[in-house]
């Protein structure tokens, strides 16, 4: 099978049971959801992160990101997203636009503050619609990770390639979902994990319901043009790309087009770009965290 390492596909490449560090716990999402998240740090640090991983995937995939921002002292949140993981597998509202609702009260119901919402290929999806929906009133920080927002419809013609491949990508996905979920996760990522855990979070990224999961990357990519969502970022932002992405000058451009941010491009790594190189995602996130605003060039992309 063919599987471009383009936005929407995931790597997982954790164990898949949470570290001793790291708490498990459910909290309300909207339309009655329950949402399944991991956490680690001090509950009423100084700083808050909150993770957002990609189509299909548990929050567990963040494991190397909790542990770090957790030992330097935020409060570290990641979710699965409605319909993935330990969440709420939910007939309706698995689009970006929902999802964002649930991030929303995920913020709410556990009072994050001083904020910075992390979002990873679909995952960059709901923070769009995240912002479109709510404003940045809540958070400090934004980072979008190795993925453009959408163009909705215009990708039909502007990324006619990526979206040929999409399609045949959901068509061997309906077909053969755990064979596809294999390769995908080989394709996506330098080196899969050992065979066991391998195996393990194959059976994982299976909890999403099939037909779900179609819809699910239809809706994040060819529904809805997300692009005038970026004007109201009002926050400091980072964009941080895989050196081999295939859409990487789109993140270029998405970088340009946003009013306060900053592009870094990290080689030697694919798609799950923060499994592939911790140590360059990890410090480059929190010198970004640490950076005043004032730091940040308003006219464009720095690397």
């Amino acid at each position: 099978m063919d599987f471009p390492s383009s936005f929407f596909f995931i790597a997982l490449a954790m164990s898949p049971s949470a570290h001793p560090s790291t708490n498990e716990a459910f909290t309300e999402g909207a339309d009655g959801v329950r949402i399944h998240y991991l956490e680690a740090g001090p509950a009423h640090g100084a700083r808050s992160l909150l993770l957002i991983p990609g189509w299909r995937v548990s929050a567990r995939v963040w494991a190397q990101q909790i542990d770090y921002f957790g030992a330097q002292g935020f409060h570290v949140i990641a979710m699965d997203p409605r319909s993935q993981g330990q969440s709420s597998i939910s007939a309706s509202g698995n689009t970006p636009e929902n999802r964002a609702q649930d991030v929303y009260r995920v913020i709410s119901n556990l009072k994050l503050t001083h904020l910075t919402l992390v979002g990873w290929s679909q995952g960059a999806q709901d923070v769009a619609a995240y912002v479109a929906q709510f404003g940045t009133g809540a958070l400090d920080k934004v980072a979008l990770i190795d993925s453009p927002v959408s163009a909705g419809p215009a990708d039909v013609t502007e990324t006619s390639g990526m979206v040929k491949q999409v399609l045949q990508g959901l068509g061997q996905y309906a077909r053969t979902p755990e064979a596809y979920s294999r390769g995908m996760m080989q394709a996506i990522m330098k080196a899969p994990p050992a065979p066991l855990t391998f195996d393990t979070l194959t059976s994982e990224s299976l909890k999403t319901p099939v037909d779900t999961g179609v819809s699910m990357l239809v809706s994040d990519m060819l529904t809805t043009d997300r692009r005038p969502s970026l004007k109201k970022f009002d926050k400091p932002t980072l964009v941080i790309a895989s050196g081999e992405s295939l859409l990487l000058q789109a993140q270029k451009a998405m970088a340009q087009a946003l009013p306060n941010a900053r592009f870094v491009s990290i080689e030697h790594a694919r798609h799950a770009v923060f499994v592939d190189a911790p140590v360059d995602f990890n410090r480059t996130l929190l010198r970004f965290i640490d950076l005043p605003a004032s730091g940040l060039s308003s006219s464009g992309p720095s690397s």
